[in-house]
């Protein structure tokens, strides 16, 4: 009975966690969307928001897929549900997918970076378009570089956790995951901000002040990018350490999933907010429509009276 409550505390607060985010991810795709629409941007900013939408979108679907896990996880425990179908399979498929492209879209945002200063004479990389059909293409690339996992009947019915994902026993699956995962665009941005870095020595004498101080500071933005998936990569290491107590004891921990779930879902909500705050275009959206909230009720009476004048 104290195992299935704290299954079930474990479970509730992640959802919680998680439609606090899906929110999040939600008003700020509505407020980007409706900004590129109504304003006329420049071409950096355009395809600065361009990016930051889509993670959002991302991080939007991505915990909805989550949510469903939670549900289900306290249906089974509540009344004994079974869950096993190929839905349930293609949505663990599917949790694997967007959380990688996730990631993989911080590295579009440094790749952008690394265009602007070293390959700035080749225009196509400069077209905003570029930055809209490349997020689509990465998520079908992504979605094949997966496909092994259901050929190999990789990703099952976890009757314990009710839910479908790859087994922890399961070593060719798991590394799978986290080479195409995770390995795959850290070390994309790790690369782009080494070649960034040594562009800029190379040029350190022949460039102006003032460029060298802007090419200083995208370098710093792609370091900021470099180190919010690294964090993201260290919140899994309750995952990882429970990883390594499973080889060394044999033994899995009862509610390993479920751990893993509401870590995923407390570093979804701190990237959501750590973007909305540290880009300045995302920032300033926000603030306009704090303003635009705050000042509409009190000028609500005086277009009242105004509207009965006439």
């Amino acid at each position: 009975m104290v195992t299935s409550n704290i299954g079930f505390i474990l479970n509730f607060i992640t959802i919680v966690v998680n439609v606090f985010s899906c929110f999040i991810s939600f008003l700020i795709v509505l407020g980007t969307v409706h900004h590129l629409i109504k304003n006329r941007l420049n071409k950096d900013d355009k395809i600065t928001i361009i990016l930051a939408a889509n993670i959002y979108s991302l991080i939007f679907f991505y915990t909805i897929i989550l949510i469903s896990f939670n549900i289900q996880a306290i249906l089974g425990e509540l009344y004994a549900q079974d869950f096993n179908s190929w839905w349930c399979i293609f949505l663990g498929y599917l949790a694997a997918v967007f959380l990688s492209t996730i990631y993989w879209s911080f590295a579009n945002q440094a790749f952008f970076r690394l265009c602007r200063i070293v390959y700035s004479t080749i225009q196509w990389f400069q077209y905003y378009w570029l930055y809209i059909i490349i997020p689509p293409i990465e998520f079908i690339v992504l979605c094949l570089l997966f496909c092994p996992l259901l050929l190999w009947h990789d990703i099952v019915y976890i009757s314990t956790e009710y839910y479908c994902n790859v087994r922890n026993r399961n070593i060719r699956g798991v590394i799978w995951l986290l080479s195409v995962g995770y390995g795959g665009p850290l070390l994309f941005l790790f690369a782009i901000y080494i070649r960034i870095a040594q562009y800029l020595y190379q040029r350190r004498n022949t460039q102006t002040l003032i460029v060298r101080r802007r090419q200083q500071r995208e370098l710093i933005v792609v370091r900021r990018i470099f180190i919010t998936v690294t964090f993201l990569i260290v919140l899994q290491i309750p995952r990882t350490i429970l990883f390594i107590m499973l080889f060394i004891t044999g033994d899995e921990y009862t509610y390993f999933a479920r751990v893993e779930w509401l870590f995923l879902g407390l570093s979804m909500i701190g990237l959501s907010l750590s973007m909305a705050f540290s880009t300045p275009q995302l920032k300033k959206i926000i603030v306009q429509a704090w303003h635009f909230n705050r000042i509409m009720p009190a000028n609500a009476p005086t277009a009242a009276i105004r509207t009965a004048h006439l």
